[in-house]
């Protein structure tokens, strides 16, 4: 008898997940990934479409507290420059001068990846995924419960999750993250996406976001960002 207890004890121990990670030490690692509300940076997005030569475009952003924004947009087709104030947004032609009425518009910021992964509480448990590289070393893979959120890959070397797949309008795209070492002035932030999209009609797609700069700031005088 005390064999067979034996038995199922050693059983039910090895049933149990050894050094399991939770989901709120994943989102409170990648919370940390996040750039300051109020900072400066300069990014530059290059697309590239099937049968279309890539284009790029460079941005700035000054950002003052979560809901204050200026960005400015510089292309061979556009130039133009978007002040956000609390929900509003007003719109500049750069080669025009023409203004736009101000428009009700949430404050976003394509540097900000957090926001398109949810809460905790979308998640299923995260699995053992695999052996990444030296840097990144064990990948924990984290599934949603609902198909509009995406599938997570967490390095537990870099508490940072590296990758990111999910299935949008039949296509499959797949998004993959590099972060600024301690050589940067805001170390842990995101350095650079790249985001792979198979078209459901054939082909794909790619983006690559590139943070080229980005610094702290103090407080800014609020009529910089005056929509009216």
């Amino acid at each position: 008898m005390n064999k067979l207890i034996r038995i199922l004890a050693f059983a039910f121990f090895c049933s149990v997940p050894s050094q399991a990670l939770s989901l709120q030490t994943i989102f409170d690692n990648q919370k940390k990934t996040a750039f300051p509300d109020t900072c400066e940076m300069q990014m530059r997005t290059t697309v590239a479409l099937p049968g279309v030569a890539p284009q790029s475009v460079v941005t700035y952003v000054i950002t003052a507290g979560p809901s204050k924004s200026i960005t400015t947009i510089k292309s061979s087709m556009m130039q133009m420059k978007m002040v956000q104030n609390d929900g509003r947004m007003k719109v500049t032609d750069l080669k025009t001068g023409k203004t736009l009425p101000a428009q009700n518009m949430p404050t976003q910021n394509p540097a900000d990846i957090s926001k398109s992964m949810g809460e905790p509480a979308d998640y299923n448990d995260a699995v053992k995924f695999g052996e990444g590289s030296s840097k990144e070393g064990t990948i924990w893979k984290v599934t949603p419960k609902d198909a509009s959120k995406p599938t997570l890959y967490y390095a537990s070397k870099m508490k940072k999750v590296v990758k990111m797949t999910a299935v949008v309008n039949g296509a499959v795209s797949e998004s993959k993250f590099e972060y600024c070492d301690n050589s940067c002035p805001l170390p842990g932030t995101l350095k650079k996406a790249t985001i792979k999209t198979v078209l459901p009609q054939g082909g794909e797609s790619n983006v690559i976001l590139e943070v080229l700069k980005a610094k702290p700031r103090h407080v800014l005088p609020s009529k910089m960002f005056n929509v009216e």
